[in-house]
């Protein structure tokens, strides 16, 4: 059976003849930039009409033509920007592009893409209307001064047909090719097996949930303690329902490295049991750029120039491979000299499973716009591993500041004669200044916000972001280059932001008596996350920790009537984990200068009884110093560590090492809630005995979580729950999730707080716990060994 597929005549030739380079600022400012390239289109059309008529000028011609083989029919089909048809019989197919460059600077070579789609919109419309020949007018508008240049050319019917069989055939062969590949794809996933000899407990139904939530399109939001094998009862199934023809692509997301690296090692296993699937793991651009200088200017970045021509060999290549990583990628784009970061997200475009950050389906940012933000008929199946993480990092995803002193460093890096930019950004700037005059010249606080969206403000950004897209950007000087750059996507960010602000968001006036900053800040990710969600047919996402369920339901874009919630039970004997409250000590920060004494000797108490591994988890770096400071002298015969504020990967690694010796002496590591330890790390067995939580891990009273506190009430629902409450206990139960990581482990957590006993916390502790009465501090006997 043949399969059918929809491509547009751009998309032809841009496959065939792309030749440009990477350009820094051309993602970022797309949707801008066409917005006002349509504008010059429409310009131009109407012109054209006013001037030859509507029965010689004819906009927007729809063209259409069929190209089949065995395997693949496809249908290619485009619009013509205009049609002239001239006194003298003369016909002329216009193809438009708005450029930011000087005219004079044009030339077609440097483009050949253009072009080459002209020529394809010319040969279907000779084919359509049976013409023998056909005059080609190639039209480049300046953005900022409306000056165009027009390129003509004439050629005959046979002249097209040429080019267009060898454009079309081309890209038929490549298609044909990745048809080929879904075949030998989907003989594998119909064969292919569970990688393990049984199932564990619970695993299964998970599997069931997630296959029946993708074939009904909904979502799935699943708690899934640690040792069930969320990973592979997630991934497994989304691959059935890939072979079954239900998506066309899966998308593997994580918050952090380490969790991408246990969905590789469960595609490793599949792939061992025969299983093809075309698997890419993108790396951050900072991580993977081999530059010295991260410039991706054309002309500073030979990897950047002329990209395209290099890439389309290197993907001929590179495509023999099926599992494409960090070190793979960065092979290839060795030989070829070539962008790292750019290769990967080309060849996520021919692989069947993409693993990746949260940033590349939500943030507006870096979100990979050739799937989600226009025409794309690839439907999705969206895994969104460690769930409970995309709450703070949809709040930061969404959220934009911009400042008077930020401002101001960007103007300077305007060169003097892009006026009209330096003027808008000085506008900008002035409102800033009256806005900082109005709110603080009269107040000591440091802060205000408001409902309301600062319309004056961001009318001046969007006139900035209008500005921009009319200069090329090519031609900022060296030394200005980053501060501009830095600049311009702030600017862009902040006018993407105020499209997007409604009554889930404030507006934060923060002064420090010098400036002013200004932040739109989302409070309420959900409608955001749902609407990137809904790009695909169905998303699961997945935590040993997605409790409780409203909360997450509520805020992770959840539809209590339509999606599905799943929570499954622990694995693990019950009795191999031991939990114990400890309620006499309070750790609120008035009263954490009487606790520190009281915490370090109880610390010492416990971890004296056995040799062994402990962590102890602390609400903030602060409150951790000056207990460490205590316990250390307390304790001079155990060894100790201590997290450290922005540890880089060979300092975690360092941390983590030490947890592999055990039995000789006594380790003590303290770290912080919700930091780099206090979740994603695999200490099994012996490695680790217990951990001891100081306090429900609230975050810290400030502005922002105020202004959340104030959202939640005034919708009804328990502001300081949904800001402080579960944000926290989700933290204290990451921290305890360290200690049982397999159905052989055995350890304690210790909950030290007077809040753990209350009947309000206790409602949140999982239900499989081992939960003990509470005890008092100073008693001798109950403690755990």
């Amino acid at each position: 059976m043949q399969k059918r597929i929809n491509v547009s005549v751009r998309d032809i030739a841009d496959f065939s003849l792309a030749s440009g380079d990477i350009e820094t600022y051309a993602a970022f400012g797309y949707r801008e930039a066409a917005l006002d390239g349509t504008q010059n289109h429409i310009r131009f059309q109407k012109d054209m009409i006013k001037q030859y008529g509507e029965d010689c000028f004819a906009k927007e011609v729809y063209v259409e033509d069929v190209l089949e083989n065995d395997v693949v029919y496809m249908v290619v089909t485009g619009r013509i920007d205009g049609v002239l048809k001239t006194d003298d019989s003369n016909i002329f197919v216009y193809e438009i592009k708005t450029t930011c460059k000087d005219i004079n600077e044009i030339k077609p070579a440097d483009r050949p893409e253009h072009l080459g789609q002209a020529h394809c919109y010319a040969y279907m419309y000779c084919k359509k209307k049976n013409i023998d020949a056909t005059g080609i007018r190639l039209v480049y508008i300046n953005r900022e001064n409306q000056d165009s240049i027009t390129f003509e050319y004439r050629l005959t019917f046979n002249q097209l047909e040429s080019i267009y069989s060898e454009l079309t055939n081309r890209y038929l062969d490549w298609v044909t090719g990745i048809t080929a590949w879904k075949t030998i794809r989907n003989q594998s996933i119909e064969t292919l097996e569970f990688p393990f000899a049984s199932y564990r407990k619970g695993q299964k139904k998970l599997m069931s949930e997630v296959y029946n939530c993708i074939d009904d399109a909904v979502k799935l939001f699943a708690t899934a303690p640690t040792g069930i094998g969320k990973t592979m009862g997630v991934l497994f199934p989304a691959i059935k329902a890939l072979g079954a023809g239900l998506v066309d692509k899966l998308m593997y997301l994580t918050a952090k490295t380490v969790t991408a690296k246990v969905a590789v090692d469960a595609y490793k296993k599949l792939e061992k049991n025969g299983l093809n699937l075309r698997t890419v793991c993108i790396t951050a651009k900072d991580k993977v750029c081999p530059m010295e200088k991260k410039d991706c200017d054309p002309e500073k970045c030979s990897r950047a120039n002329h990209y395209y021509i290099r890439a389309r060999a290197c993907l001929k290549e590179i495509l023999h491979e099926q599992f494409f990583d960090r070190d793979i990628i960065a092979r290839y784009a060795d030989e070829y000299n070539i962008c790292p970061f750019e290769l990967s997200l080309d060849v996520s475009g021919y692989c069947d499973l993409i693993i990746c950050d949260y940033n590349y389906l939500f943030d507006p940012r870096v979100r990979l716009q050739r799937y989600f933000d226009y025409e794309n008929e690839q439907s999705f199946c969206f895994m969104v591993d460690e769930a409970h993480n995309l709450v703070e990092r949809g709040r930061e995803m969404f959220s934009c500041s911009i400042g008077i002193k930020q401002l101001e460093d960007f103007k300077d890096s305007i060169k003097k004669e892009w006026k009209a930019l330096r003027k808008s950004v000085n506008a900008l700037i002035n409102e800033m200044k009256e806005l900082q005059a109005e709110h603080f010249s009269t107040m000591n606080q440091g802060f205000i916000s408001q409902a309301e969206l600062p319309l004056v403000l961001t009318d001046r950004a969007n006139r900035c972001v209008n500005d921009i897209m009319m200069y090329d950007l090519s031609k900022i000087p060296d030394d200005k280059r980053e501060s501009f750059l830095e600049g311009m996507f702030n600017i862009l960010f902040f006018s993407r932001v105020a499209q997007m602000y409604d009554r889930r968001f404030t507006t934060l006036f923060t002064s420090d008596g010098k400036g002013l900053d200004v932040k739109l800040m989302c409070l309420d990710p959900s409608y955001l996350l749902r609407q990137s969600m809904d790009t695909g047919r169905s998303a699961i996402l997945f935590s040993a920790t997605l409790e409780p369920k409203r909360y997450y339901m509520d805020l992770l874009g959840g539809d209590g009537n339509m999606d599905s919630f799943l929570t499954l039970d622990s694995p693990f004997p019950r009795e191999n984990l031991k939990v114990k409250l400890v309620t006499d000590i309070s750790t609120k920060y008035k009263d954490r200068d009487l606790s520190y004494e009281k915490i370090a000797q109880l610390l010492k108490k416990q971890f004296s009884q056995k040799t062994g591994n402990y962590m102890v988890f602390f609400p903030s770096y602060a409150y951790m110093r000056r207990v460490v400071e205590i316990f250390t002298d307390l304790c001079p015969d155990m060894d100790i560590l201590e997290q450290k504020p922005y540890m880089d990967d060979a300092e975690r690694s360092l941390f983590l090492e030490r947890f592999e010796k055990f039995g000789e002496n006594t380790l003590v590591a303290f770290a912080v809630m919700g930091g780099l330890f206090g979740e994603g790390i695999d200490l099994v067995g012996e490695m680790l005995s217990g951990v001891a939580i100081i306090g429900p891990g609230l975050p810290m009273l400030c502005p922002e979580r105020e202004l959340i506190k104030k959202y939640f009430d005034d919708i009804d629902m328990n502001g300081f729950d949904y800001s402080y409450t579960f944000p926290g206990m989700n933290r204290v139960l990451q921290a305890a999730g360290r200690v049982i990581r397999s159905e052989t482990d055995t350890g304690f957590v210790l909950l030290i707080d007077s809040r753990f006993g209350t009947a309000k916390y206790r409602s949140l502790f999982p239900k499989w716990w081992n939960c003990s009465n509470m005890y008092n501090s100073f008693e001798e006997d109950g403690f755990l060994c």
